[in-house]
């Protein structure tokens, strides 16, 4: 992986068999069983404190999976029986598993830090392995695996799977506000056409559920490697993995089926997941909403941008970031950088592409521009109108 101790502050890659000595490990104790040598898929599963639920994970996790697959458990930070129970029903099973209940160090562990290691302890173990991502409070549905297997063997890279809530859990759920949800939901489902309107990806025609969520999704054997392992970040590592796995040329594929069942509990475990999504929107008169969103303006630069930067030549590229107002340093440190590192340097360093998380009552002030934005685009298209040209050429 490209991700190296030392580089941006990122921490060394995790081993199973030497956790011990990893410097944001404060202790750790693990239990493997099985060859995980042949394992044609591995399973990675971070928990921490799921104690009510990570039996029903694992039992229906079991009954999709194939002989000789394996599963990677990370317990952390957990002051409940999590360990134990995983404990109890990975060594019943006549399959590779690898259990590790640890501790971090000081305030350095995290929900993304824990599927990091997971990912990598398993790749580490199986690496011709495809890798498969779980949460600890969430249900695979029938065909699961093969699902995952079927999109693998179309050439897929990373696959981004389906998720719903647990029927029984979503019915508990305090009610919402009706019309915050609607506009919600209209404004990314236009931001999303949009974005496929300008920058067509034929490997996700529309419509798509557009999104990846750490609960499901799944790597290709290699894949993780050539993304540059999960990203280091405090949260949203899938979007992360899912905006550099593009930026790579990686093939991605949004799917409904494989498909599972999260819980939509208030009290959730990881830092800007989805829990704290849903207890925002419940509890706070003008929440902050999904990170993803922005003003349509916004939105229809950075999608250019993206196209423009893939399909130019260097001296293009360099009229793009001029374009994008990078600092004529940051500029100059990527010349000679590939397409896809360039639009990832470029959508950190512009201020003009610099997000800033929205309020729902933001929100549904740029809601009516944003669908304006989807109608001009899908009028273009009906005219046979070309609306995929770079922003540049536009202006």
């Amino acid at each position: 992986m490209r991700e190296t101790a030392g580089r941006d502050n990122l921490p060394p890659r995790f081993h199973p068999d030497r956790l011990g000595d990893h410097p944001l490990v404060a202790q750790a104790s693990t239990l493997r069983g099985g060859d995980f040598g042949r394992a044609p898929v591995a399973v990675a599963i971070p928990a921490m404190n799921e104690a009510e639920r990570i039996g029903r994970t694992l039992e229906a996790l079991d009954g999709e999976l194939q002989p000789g697959d394996a599963v990677v458990v990370v317990v952390n930070n957990s002051q409940d029986r999590s360990a134990d129970l995983a404990r109890r029903h990975l060594a019943t099973r006549r399959r590779p598993f690898l259990l590790i209940d640890l501790a971090w160090r000081g305030a350095s562990g995290s929900a993304p830090l824990a599927r990091r290691l997971a990912l990598e302890c398993a790749a580490a173990l199986s690496p011709q392995a495809h890798l498969l991502s779980l949460d600890a409070d969430t249900l695979v549905r029938p065909l699961w695996r093969a699902s995952y297997e079927a999109l693998f063997a179309q050439g897929f890279d990373l696959v981004c799977g389906g998720i719903g809530f647990v029927p029984e859990e979503a019915a508990l759920l305090p009610e919402g506000d009706p019309e915050a949800e609607r506009v919600l939901r209209e404004a990314r489902a236009a931001s999303r056409e949009a974005e496929a309107l300008i920058d067509p990806d034929p490997d996700n025609p529309w419509p798509h559920h557009g999104n990846i969520g750490g609960a499901n999704f799944g790597l290709r054997a290699g894949a993780l490697e050539r993304a540059g392992g999960l990203p280091h970040v405090p949260s949203a590592e899938d979007r992360e993995l899912l905006r550099r796995a593009r930026a790579h040329g990686l093939r991605v594929r949004f799917a409904g089926d494989p498909c599972v069942w999260t819980s939509p509990r208030l009290g959730g475990r990881a830092r800007g997941g989805l829990s704290d999504e849903l207890a925002r929107s419940r509890r706070e008169e003008d929440p902050l909403v999904d990170e993803a969103l922005e003003p349509a303006e916004q939105l229809e630069l950075r999608i250019r941008s993206r196209r423009a930067c893939r399909l130019a030549d260097a001296e293009g590229r360099a009229a793009l970031l001029r374009e994008l107002e990078l600092p004529p340093g940051d500029a100059e440190a990527l010349q000679g950088a590939s397409p896809g590192e360039t639009w990832l340097a470029a959508e950190d360093a512009s201020p003009r592409l610099r997000r800033r998380r929205l309020r729902r009552s933001e929100l549904a002030r740029h809601h009516p521009d944003l669908v304006a934005l989807r109608d001009r685009l899908r009028q273009a298209a009906r005219e046979g109108r070309d609306e995929t040209l770079p922003h540049a050429a536009r202006t």
